[in-house]
């Protein structure tokens, strides 16, 4: 499965982090980026740590001390991850200019896409599916298969996918073939 997570460093609710919060998260093995403020570095390990979480779809409980991220290597806008809980996850965090932190995590991460929207309206849902759409084309579509999950038909062929979406931000990851 894929993992997802966005965080908004400007959402007026985010409380200040420092090296104590950090330390309430972290795992021996965590290796962050070099050269990230406390703030960053503690919201990079979180949505990391609750994408490979996600992506896992275990019916244990999230503890973010036992999951482990380490940050290996800048590939274009994107930081790459490793990161190891029950099963070895690999990942990327993007960090935009606009503070907005967005990341995805699974087994396969090259076959991953994602995309992250500013939403508007109290129907987030609905305008998440609806920008997707316009942002990839009429032959993206986000839908839901039997069981509730998110998927997304791309000409005919569906594929795994997680959407998020909180305070104005939304994202759509899915698996392209």
């Amino acid at each position: 499965m894929i993992g997802i997570d966005i965080v908004d460093l400007t959402d007026p609710l985010l409380k200040p982090r420092s090296q104590r919060e950090i330390s309430f998260i972290s795992h021996p093995n965590d290796r962050c980026p070099k050269g990230t403020d406390d703030e960053t570095h503690y919201w990079l390990l979180w949505a990391a740590k609750e994408a490979i979480f996600k992506a896992e779809r275990s019916d244990q409980a999230f503890s973010p001390k036992e999951i482990e991220v380490h940050y290996v290597e800048a590939i274009d806008d994107r930081l790459h991850y490793r990161g190891k809980w029950l099963n070895e996850i690999n990942g990327y965090s993007i960090l935009k200019k606009d503070n907005i932190i967005s990341v995805a995590a699974t087994a396969n991460i090259a076959a991953v896409k994602w995309k992250t929207f500013m939403l508007n309206t109290s129907n987030q849902s609905q305008e998440l599916r609806d920008s997707f759409q316009r942002e990839m084309g009429p032959g993206y579509q986000v839908l839901s298969d039997v069981a509730g999950l998110p998927t997304v038909r791309h000409n005919g062929t569906t594929t795994p996918a997680s959407v998020s979406h909180h305070h104005h931000l939304g994202i759509v990851a899915w698996m392209e073939s």
